[in-house]
Formats: structure tokens, C-alpha cells, sequence
């Protein structure tokens, strides 16, 4: 028969020990595994944010179960998600800094292609049904929820899609409505065509997404003064250097005879006052007193009454 180990042998009691050492093992092993799946999740959201909440336990069916207000902690079920989304004023810029797109650039009404930088404003539809709506359609598809306190490189994704694209068209839409001249040199016709452009946003923003519901709202858009290619500018500049040289033409010209027709006002005035002493002093006596104010002898002598006539 096979010798068994004596448990008050040293090696009785150290088969016993590593027995227990593998059995507490397995036990930490299972609580750990059991704190995988029964460990709450959480989440907390910023005044500017909202969130929703989606079950999705190891042992759950992944579906929605409520939204999360602004300013708000919440404790969930084991392995459910969050997805939290801004609540504030989003801004989309395009210019040629670092920004979330390019310049856009339109055709005008006379065939002449501009470019202009500016950006729009907008904001996420957070009522619930709407941000679900927007997350299972959109949101989910582009990574765009946030990632922590910011807003994931999935939300501009989405932005140049969804935003860009629309904000492109209506820009370009507007812009065939009006003359280059017109947009780049009057404040008033570039006016009209930024409201174009904001009243024809919207809707094109929210064709998108083949719901009843539009996913954004509240849209503004501030637009910097088109500019036309350079050459065109040149041109520009030239054209309104000349109309400036020949305005300037016709100032001094009118300047000249404004002051010919003063100086013949004052030389009628003139005549006229002489005329009057004349009427008054008779001839003789406007020339002699004209002499003695010019400092000048009207009493000439002479030599009719010394020499004899003869």
C-alpha cells in the first residue's frame, strides 16, 4: 500500500498549506470576477452637458433607459453605459487657421468665384426623445458623445458631415443671388446675403436625418467679407483709384468755376459802386477824387493864363 503523508510530518503540513493558498486564490479569483459584473457605474454630468444612460449588463439586453439632466450624479446597474453630449452653444469655424473646416467658396451671380471665412452657431436638441433619437441615428455611428469634459474627435467627424456640408450649399445658394461688386463692396447687399444664408441652414441641416425631429437648433452664423481672387481685387483697386482721380478732376474744375464766378460777382460789385459815386459826383468828379485817393494831383497847373496869345 501507498505511504500517506502524516499530517504531523513536515510535509503533511506543507501539502496541507499550498492546498489552502489555492483555495483562498480561487476565492479572491471569483470575487473579483463577481465585482466585474455586479460593480455599479456611474456618471456626473457639467452644467453644459446632459447624458443618457443605456443598460448593458453582462446578463442586460443593451437598451435605453433614461436621460441624465445637467449638474446631475447618477448610479447605474453593472456595466451599463453613458453618453454624455453638450447642452451649450456649439461653434463651427471655418477659416484657414486651426480651425473645424476650410474657407468655403461660392460662385456669384455674375460667374465669379469667392471665397469667405466665418462661423456658425448651433445647438444640440437635448430633449430626451430628440437626443435619443440623435445618439442611435448619429451620435453612436461617429464616436461623437463626449470624452470626459470634451468634445470628442467623433463630434467634429459628425460636424464636418452634417454641418460643413449644409453650411457649403446655403453659402453657395445665396451667393448666386448677387454680383461680386455688390457683395464685396456694399455692406448692405453682404448683410442680406448672411440672412440668406442662416433662413436656408437650418433646413438643410436637418434633411439630413430622415426624421420628424430635428437633432439641432437655434442656428447663427456671423460671415467675414467675401473676397473675390486677387487679380479681380487688383482690378478693383484700379477702377476706383480712377473713379477717385476723376472725381477729384471734377472737384478742382468746380472748385476753378466757383471761384471764376465769385471774382466776377465781386468785380460787378465793384463796377457797380463806381457807377454810383459817378451818379453822384458826375465824371470830373469820380476822376478827380479818384486821383487824390490814389494819392495823386487832379489840379494840374498850366500856362493858358501867362502867355499871351499871340
Amino acid at each position: 500500500m501507498a505511504k500517506q503523508n502524516d499530517p504531523s510530518t513536515p510535509s503533511g503540513r506543507g501539502g496541507r498549506a499550498s492546498r489552502v493558498l489555492v483555495l483562498l486564490g480561487l476565492v479572491v479569483v471569483a470575487l473579483l470576477i463577481t465585482l466585474a459584473f455586479v460593480r455599479p457605474t456611474s456618471v456626473s454630468t457639467a452644467p453644459d452637458q446632459v447624458a443618457l444612460h443605456y443598460s448593458d449588463g453582462a446578463f442586460t439586453p443593451k437598451r435605453f433607459k433614461d436621460c441624465v439632466e445637467s449638474s446631475r450624479r447618477q448610479w447605474d446597474g453593472p456595466g451599463d453605459r453613458h453618453y454624455s453630449y453638450p447642452s451649450s452653444q456649439t461653434n463651427f469655424v471655418f477659416d484657414d487657421g486651426d480651425s473645424d473646416g476650410a474657407p468655403i467658396t461660392f460662385v456669384t451671380k455674375d460667374g465669379i468665384e469667392m471665397t469667405v471665412e466665418g462661423v456658425a452657431n448651433l445647438m444640440l436638441n437635448t430633449d430626451c426623445d430628440a437626443l435619443r433619437g440623435f445618439h442611435d441615428l448619429i451620435g453612436n455611428r461617429y464616436v461623437a458623445y463626449m470624452d470626459g469634459d470634451e468634445r470628442s474627435p467623433g463630434w467634429n467627424r459628425m460636424l464636418s458631415v452634417y454641418i460643413a456640408r449644409p453650411l457649403d450649399t446655403a453659402i453657395d445658394r445665396a451667393g448666386q443671388k448677387y454680383t461680386y461688386t455688390d457683395l464685396y463692396t456694399d455692406p448692405n447687399v453682404k448683410a442680406q446675403w448672411e440672412a440668406d444664408v442662416v433662413a436656408a441652414l437650418p433646413d438643410l441641416v436637418n434633411r439630413q436625418t430622415d426624421g420628424e425631429v430635428d437633432f439641432f437648433e437655434n442656428f447663427a452664423i456671423t460671415l467675414q467679407k467675401p473676397e473675390p481672387p486677387q487679380a479681380i481685387k487688383d482690378a478693383l483697386i484700379a477702377q476706383q483709384e480712377a473713379v477717385a482721380r476723376a472725381r477729384a478732376s471734377e472737384a478742382e474744375a468746380a472748385a476753378k468755376q466757383k471761384a471764376a464766378e465769385a471774382q466776377v460777382a465781386v468785380e460787378k460789385a465793384e463796377a457797380a459802386k463806381i457807377q454810383e459815386r459817378i451818379n453822384v459826383l458826375g465824371r470830373d468828379g469820380y476822376l478827380r477824387q479818384y486821383a487824390i485817393d490814389k494819392g495823386l494831383n487832379p489840379y494840374q497847373p498850366t500856362t493858358s493864363g501867362i502867355i499871351p496869345n499871340r
